[in-house]
C-alpha cells in the first residue's frame, strides 16, 4: 500500500498542516494522534468529496470528533460510494485497501476528525 501515489490520502510524514481527518486503525485511545500506519484526508478534501457521502452512509458521523467504522458500514459507505461515482468513488477506492488491511488485524478503523 504505501509503494502506491496517492491522490487523496497522504501518510503522516506528507501533511502539510494539522487540518487533516486521520483514519487510524483500531479503536481510538484518545490521546495518540497521527501513527505512522494512519492515513489522512485533508478537511477540504473531505468536505468536498465524502461529507455528502458520510451524511447519507453515517448521518451520526461528526467531522469535528472521532469515529469509528466496522467492515459492514464500509461495505455500505463502499457501495454508496459506487453509486456516486466520479472522484468520491476514486478517493473512497484508494482508502479501500488501507481499509481491508485494517479489518484483517482490527474490527474497526476510526475517523479522528480536525
Amino acid at each position: 500500500f504505501r509503494g502506491e501515489q496517492m491522490n487523496y490520502f497522504v501518510f503522516d510524514n506528507e501533511r502539510e498542516n494539522t487540518a487533516y481527518h486521520e483514519f487510524q486503525k483500531g479503536s481510538f485511545d484518545g490521546h495518540t494522534y497521527w501513527k505512522g500506519d494512519s492515513v489522512s484526508l485533508s478537511d477540504d478534501l473531505l468536505n468536498q468529496l465524502v461529507r455528502e457521502l458520510f451524511a447519507d452512509t453515517i448521518p451520526e458521523y461528526d467531522p469535528c470528533s472521532e469515529f469509528e467504522i466496522d467492515k459492514e458500514l464500509w461495505e455500505r459507505i463502499l457501495h454508496k460510494a459506487q453509486q456516486v461515482g466520479g472522484e468520491t468513488l476514486a478517493c473512497i477506492l484508494e482508502a479501500d485497501e488501507w481499509a481491508e488491511n485494517t479489518f484483517r488485524e482490527y474490527d474497526v478503523f476510526t475517523i479522528i476528525g480536525v
